[in-house]
């Protein structure tokens, strides 16, 4: 079964010698991922791509979502992909957790566990395409807000789920 850890959750996941046997994503935002690698959020911030690698290596198999300004999305070698919406209102408390459950619905779905990088790449980009419609139309929206919309956005070009590229 498909697993989305998120938050203090993130704390009780164990370092794996073997890869999970189904679907992993991890979430962390700098500071968390600064804390379960043992460094700071500045050498996180310094080279974010390398961190997203050390955690998917650590914990072998999973998926990273590395959150901030332009959100990662990779795992231990392939391409790194790099989420271009969401705007600075996802920095509110409770949005990480939208964006969790939003994961973890998509990945529930069978459609979706033959693709689970697609699954990853797509809810990030939806969570954060909210985001940005959100702060178009007010100044304040609550992660509430999110809720209400995630999923019904879709993309202006046909046949594209998703926005992102890869890394350099």
């Amino acid at each position: 079964m498909p697993m989305v850890v998120d938050a203090s959750a993130l704390d009780w996941l164990p370092a794996r010698e073997e890869p999970a046997p189904a679907v992993r994503v991890i979430t962390p935002h700098p500071g968390e991922a600064a804390r379960l690698l043992h460094v700071t959020t500045r050498e996180v911030q310094e080279d974010r791509v390398g961190a997203l690698r050390e955690l998917a290596a650590r914990y072998r198999g999973s998926h990273v979502v590395l959150k901030g300004y332009q959100t990662l999305v990779g795992t231990t070698d392939g391409p790194v992909f790099v989420n271009g919406s969401g705007d600075s209102g996802l920095g509110q408390g409770g949005s990480g957790d939208v964006l969790a459950g939003f994961l973890a619905g998509c990945l529930a779905q069978p459609a979706w566990q033959a693709e689970p990088l697609a699954a990853v790449r797509y809810a990030v980009w939806q969570h954060g395409a909210v985001a940005d419609q959100l702060s178009q139309r007010r100044a304040h929206w609550t992660p509430e807000d999110l809720v209400e919309r995630l999923g019904n956005l879709r993309s202006r070009r046909p046949g594209l789920r998703f926005d992102a590229t890869s890394s350099p």
